[in-house]
């Protein structure tokens, strides 16, 4: 394939391409970017394909597609395009390339998922079907500094009365349980999907059984009849600055003063014995937006840090 009149070559990610990866990956998302901290667990994944796109023998290009769902759903991550080399197509070639190596080496893959942010153009929804939409909300911290703020919080609304119940705590056995549940996969989980940081799985067995074993922080309103549920990542690395942490935390179920007790209490999970700055990106459902930015910036002293424009799961068959 030809891109301004060079021929652009495809081939797999190895090891050894790491720091030329990551010399195109340094401006994707404001300096967050988790690829840094996932990429040598993606190329020894033999469920992935991590596909690069050079030219004239540099990187200019990667895409990955991860096999889950028992084999029926390639899941498209970490599309990344150098700098200079954006607006060219060069997305959508390598894009199509990986999609027929995953047609060739992976046959019994049905459908093929990935998600978005910001608004959909028309002709997306001509490819795809829109399966669900999160918010996403941003928020910049130190992790010193918010600690009191969610003692606080959490005080306050212990006085309350009926404001706070105690978020719970799951181990793997009961996560697995509780998101394989009929009534929270139909009620509470949006889409039928479990969403987490931008990776979409159905919740099937095998997916719960790869979930629990990474290091996550599991939460329920309820252990058996739960309406609000959510996954918190251990803060990461990232390049945005000095000492820069990433959280993720994926909020699911429509009652926001169960929702806004998880985020208290993922946040205190997951602050509790750092000193560095923070930024977490917050994910729940379209609904209680107002309600969320609201109790962030007046209870917590938060403030929105950029724009996503929510987060779209989008889906197309092979």
């Amino acid at each position: 394939m030809a891109v301004d009149g060079h021929t652009l070559e495809f081939c797999l990610a190895e090891e050894a391409d790491f720091e030329e990866v990551m010399s195109i990956s340094g401006d994707v998302y404001g300096g967050i970017d988790y690829l840094p901290v996932r990429y040598h667990a993606w190329i020894r994944d033999p469920f992935r394909r991590v596909i690069l796109a050079k030219k004239k023998g540099q990187i200019v290009a990667l895409v990955s597609a991860n096999i889950v769902d028992n084999g029926h759903t390639a899941v498209f991550e970490g599309l990344r395009v150098a700098p200079l080399e954006r607006g060219k197509g060069i997305a959508g070639l390598i894009q199509g390339y990986c999609l027929n190596l995953v047609k060739d080496q992976f046959p019994e893959v049905k459908v093929h998922r990935y998600t978005k942010s910001g608004q959909l153009a028309p002709k997306i929804l001509t490819k795809f079907r829109l399966i669900c939409k999160q918010e996403v909300l941003s928020v910049q911290f130190k992790a010193e500094d918010i600690r009191p703020k969610l003692e606080a919080a959490v005080a306050q609304l212990k006085e309350s009365g009926k404001e706070w119940e105690d978020p719970v705590l799951l181990g793997a056995s009961d996560a697995k349980r509780v998101f394989l549940s009929p009534r929270v996969v139909d009620g509470v989980l949006p889409g039928k999907t479990i969403i987490q940081d931008w990776v979409p799985y159905r919740p099937l067995e095998s997916n719960l059984k790869k979930l629990v074993s990474q290091d996550f922080i599991w939460m329920a309103d309820d252990k058996e009849e739960p309406t609000v549920l959510s996954v918190g990542t251990a803060p990461y690395r990232v390049p945005l600055g000095t000492g820069y942490h990433r959280l993720n935390i994926d909020i699911f179920g429509k009652q926001f003063p169960r929702a806004r007790n998880q985020l208290l209490a993922q946040l205190q999970q997951g602050v509790s014995t750092l000193e560095v700055p923070i930024y977490c990106l917050l994910y729940f459902e379209p609904s209680m937006w107002q309600d969320m930015l609201s109790f962030c910036q007046t209870a917590l002293g938060l403030h929105k840090d950029r724009d996503f424009e929510g987060q779209n799961l989008l889906e197309a068959d092979m």
